[in-house]
């Protein structure tokens, strides 16, 4: 997305067969880029997009970001960032949650129908599926794919999956 944007392309140019984007995020340890927040320039490139804005409550979205990869993330993005404290990220993660849930609102307040909010706590997909009809889904369609609220492991299992998380390779640019 942003080499396309730098480059003068439209956003998606190479993979725009596809019908549904998201986790837009691209991290490594010298850079990261969200994504969502081209959303202007995505519906300039495609103006007939329908901006799904899912959130969460902040605090919790920010505890699941530090616990990701067993922190490998939360690592990963200090030294993109060039930050020494956790608290510096977390507070650099709350005022971009904060401006980008304002600046998505405010530019989409003069197009309401090109804008579905979904809080992922408390909306079902019901939801989406009354608000995307012509896509013929239905809330079965849709799963919870990578929760682990409330999900309790072996210390074996999760010192496993803390090693994995630590050592698989990452894309490197």
């Amino acid at each position: 997305m942003r080499d396309n944007l730098s480059s003068g392309r439209k956003v998606f140019d190479g993979v725009e067969d596809y019908v549904f984007y998201s986790d837009l995020i691209y991290s490594t340890p010298t850079e990261t880029y969200e994504g969502a927040t081209a959303f202007r320039e995505i519906l300039r490139d495609y103006p007939d997009t329908i901006l799904i804005l899912n959130f969460r409550d902040r605090e919790q979205w920010i505890a699941s970001r530090l616990k990701h990869g067993h922190g490998e993330f939360t690592r990963r993005e200090m030294t993109a960032r060039r930050l020494e404290n956790r608290d510096d990220l977390v507070d650099q993660w709350r005022s971009e949650w904060d401006a980008h849930l304002a600046s998505a609102r405010d530019f989409m307040a003069s197009n309401p129908a090109q804008l579905i909010e979904f809080d992922i706590d408390r909306d079902g997909a019901a939801k989406l599926t009354e608000k995307l009809t012509h896509y013929n889904l239905t809330p079965e369609t849709f799963r919870d794919i990578g929760r682990t609220r409330g999900i309790k492991r072996s210390k074996l299992l999760a010192l496993a999956k803390k090693f994995v998380a630590h050592s698989r390779p990452r894309f490197r640019r």
